[in-house]
């Protein structure tokens, strides 16, 4: 192509007002900018505008620039022109909305008003079906922007919106990694993509999450399983689980002193079916302290990492049921916010006899005139104040009055007898 072919096509492209030159905007691309308001967007389709050309449109544009293009567009019929100077100047420019969408069409640009129709009709399409009542709040949100003008975050991204209602109503137990090659078709797919996104909304709107659950937890409440799920425990517990041929074997926590461990897979298809000479029940959130505790042979130590999965509590509550009226059941946590949610979630979901163990006002004393603790945040200690659970209020106001949090692992020091 020849150079002066190059330069007769330039000249054509400035005066069509289409397409920007020396980075600067169109007079057609500045006049779509000035009308793409929320009012318009949402559905004022009629009637006529009649912006002023301003200092800012003329550098915006440029002075030669806008003059050119203007005379282009108002021979097109799209716009008026407010002429000055011997048609050097222009005051105002004039056009009607009804042909606003030619004028998309000529500038080459995406008429927003039909991206909020395909939002809106995709959100409505993944509300109808979504069965989980949870999060039809989080898609009426988004239809609400949608209303008043403004295209929302995900909407571009239908597959959130498939991984966010396969999450809500799995009624499975799948791995990640099978569940994202099921509604995807690539087995990371999920992970990669979506996992933080979704999190995101099951953490704002889901009833089955509680607030200090890890990443792992909050997925497990929905069925999504990650490999790090497992149930680890200490003492004499008697568990029925198939072994490779499909018989039912029986495995004696008296057989693994140091700790027994149960994956994901062992949980769903093994059964607690005795707890022979078990007076105590103790869970343990920090592995250090469960860890340290011998092997005893009237009580079961169970690791608890925090919040227990739905086949962790399944299996758990089963096991209460073997338990004698006798049985104590405790639980020790750290004694901080997040150490008070979980005492509260076992007491709700696991074992409703458990009470607090080493989470008294005295423990917290000790430890504090010891040198222990971690400065209280202004957020916990906001969301503290709002927390109800009765057999710890002493130890909420101790952390309330000192400002302090005390972590379990500070109960490991100095300490000789590991057995309690």
């Amino acid at each position: 192509m020849s150079r002066e072919t190059n330069q007769s096509q330039s000249r054509k492209r400035s005066k069509g007002s289409s397409e920007s030159r020396s980075g600067k905007m169109t007079l057609l691309e500045w006049i779509l900018k000035q009308n793409n308001t929320p009012g318009w967007r949402t559905g004022v389709s009629s009637g006529e505008r009649h912006p002023q050309i301003t200092q800012e449109a003329i550098e915006a544009v440029g002075k030669r620039e806008l003059l050119e293009q203007a005379a282009v567009l108002e021979g097109s019929g799209l716009i008026a022109v407010d002429w000055r100077e011997m048609r050097n100047d222009i005051a105002r420019i004039h056009y009607r909305l009804e042909d606003v969408g030619r004028m998309y069409e000529m500038a080459g640009i995406p008429d927003p008003r039909e991206a909020l129709a395909r939002a809106g009709s995709l959100v409505r399409q993944y509300r109808a079906c979504l069965e989980n009542e949870d999060f039809k709040p989080f898609y009426d949100k988004l239809l609400e922007q949608i209303g008043k003008g403004s295209l929302p975050e995900y909407v571009e991204n239908e597959d959130f919106f498939r991984a966010l209602n396969a999450v809500a109503d799995n009624r499975e137990s799948l791995w990640e990694t099978q569940f994202s090659a099921r509604v995807f078709g690539n087995a990371k797919y999920f992970g990669k993509n979506l996992r933080k996104p979704v999190l995101r909304k099951l953490c704002r709107y889901g009833s089955a999450v509680e607030d200090g659950m890890e990443e792992d937890e909050v997925f497990a409440e929905y069925g999504i399983m990650s490999y790090s799920q497992q149930l680890e425990c200490k003492g004499p517990l008697l568990v029925d689980t198939p072994d490779r041929e499909g018989k039912r074997r029986l495995a004696s926590g008296e057989n693994f002193p140091l700790g027994m461990v149960l994956n994901a897979r062992t949980l769903a298809a093994a059964s607690p079916v005795g707890l022979p000479g078990v007076r105590r029940m103790i869970t343990i959130e920090n592995k250090a302290n469960y860890e340290s505790m011998e092997y005893s042979g009237d009580t079961l130590y169970i690791y608890c990492h925090g919040f227990f999965s739905p086949k962790e509590r399944r299996f758990l509550r089963r096991a209460e049921e073997l338990a004698g009226p006798e049985t104590e059941f405790l639980h020790w946590s750290d004694m901080d916010y997040g150490g008070i949610r979980i005492f509260r979630f076992m007491k709700e979901k696991v074992f409703a006899r458990v009470k607090p163990f080493h989470m008294d006002a005295g423990s917290f004393e000790r430890y504090r005139l010891a040198g222990a603790g971690i400065p209280l945040e202004e957020k916990k200690r906001q969301k503290l104040l709002a927390l109800d659970v009765p057999e710890l209020e002493e130890l909420k106001a101790c952390i309330l009055q000192y400002g302090l949090e005390i972590e379990q692992e500070n109960l490991l020091e100095g300490r000789q007898e590991t057995h309690v």
